[in-house]
């Protein structure tokens, strides 16, 4: 059994210990997820390690009903967790905006037990990526976000942006090239 399914089972006995260790596990992917997928609008309004911490309430509370579906399902479902998350965000503030409420005196973190903030390394570390995603074209940021930061593979990535397999896996050895450039700071200006 892998080591996250062990965890879900330890999870779903009520052992609390187990979903300390699984969210140390997901915690830097899922909230570079965050970082990438929030928008300016809605980074303008929220923290991120607040939305993480409403996503990991609401996954505890659902991880009864997460189903095994292959290698990397977890890590694809809490992923899914995030995106849904994101959405609601987006759907409510959008309503709230339309009716010309935007009632954010209450951060989300005052509802969820947070372990602490982020230290300044981590966040100078995300600081430093998301402003290198940044810079991407929008499809290869797309495919580095997909493939390394949601665990996709060549495979379903190429299915979710719509392009053939050989294209995707090109697309990503650039986009990682580049990447990896902008990070040494390399063509910066």
């Amino acid at each position: 059994m892998s080591l996250s399914l062990d965890l879900v089972e330890r999870i779903r006995a009520g052992d609390r210990d187990a979903f300390a260790d699984l969210y140390s596990r997901y915690r830097d992917r899922l909230l570079l997820t965050i970082r990438c997928r929030l928008g300016p609008g809605l980074r303008a309004r929220l923290e991120s390690e607040d939305v993480l911490q409403s996503v990991v309430r609401q996954a505890m509370h659902d991880l009864q009903d997460f189903e095994r579906r292959g290698e990397g399902s977890l890590e694809h479902w809490l992923h899914a967790c995030v995106l849904n998350k994101i959405r609601g965000l987006a759907a409510w503030h959008g309503a709230a905006k339309r009716a010309g409420d935007e009632p954010l005196s209450e951060s989300l973190a005052s509802r969820v037990a947070a372990p602490g903030p982020p230290s300044y390394a981590e966040s100078e570390r995300f600081e430093k990526l998301e402003r290198a995603l940044a810079r991407l074209p929008e499809t290869m940021r797309e495919v580095v976000l997909l493939r390394r930061i949601e665990g996709l593979d060549n495979a379903a990535t190429a299915k979710q942006i719509k392009k053939s397999e050989a294209a995707t896996a090109q697309i990503h050895a650039r986009a990682m090239a580049r990447l990896g450039a902008l990070l040494r700071g390399v063509g910066d200006g």
